[in-house]
């Protein structure tokens, strides 16, 4: 009986302590958790970032290992390739502007569709070009990445 009396103490001290009553802890900050889309946006910034300083490090960071990028003249470079050309470069401008338009972002589970327009300035010349672009994300331990890229040029 006295271990019951003394358990249903500590257990009531416990819970008092727990709910706050009479507590001097600090107190813990929360800080917002960002929604699957902003998460996905914020890879897309990273992304176009990427692509205008060639950072490769960048690369590992947003896409997965098996990452597919289709061009609209079929294949395109592998994340592997895509590494090489940009450890070469890092840190040089390509010789275009790039920028985004109409940026439209579905999730789908643990698949994120993103779809939008880039359009392309040639810094030499000024000649522009207009891309449609496909993202597929999907999470890979919690953390999303870029699996499928699928660009299509149009006049």
């Amino acid at each position: 009986m006295r271990y019951r009396a003394l358990f249903l103490l500590v257990l009531c001290f416990r819970a008092a302590t727990l709910l706050g009553q009479g507590s001097t802890a600090p107190s813990i900050r929360t800080f917002p958790v960002k929604t699957d889309s902003e998460i996905i946006r914020q890879l897309e910034d990273e992304w176009l970032q990427a692509e205008r300083t060639t950072d490769a490090a960048a690369l590992d960071r947003i896409l997965s290992d098996d990452f597919v990028n289709l061009a609209p003249n079929g294949l395109a470079p592998t994340k592997t390739q895509l590494r090489e050309t940009w450890k070469a470069h890092a840190g040089q401008a390509p010789p275009y502007a790039v920028e985004t338009s109409d940026m439209r972002i579905y999730i789908l589970g643990d698949t994120a569709v993103v779809a939008y327009s880039k359009t392309y300035t040639a810094k030499e010349n000024g000649n522009i070009a207009h891309e449609d672009t496909t993202h597929v994300f999907t999470k890979e331990q919690g953390a999303w990445k870029l699996r499928i890229s699928r660009s299509s040029f149009h006049p």
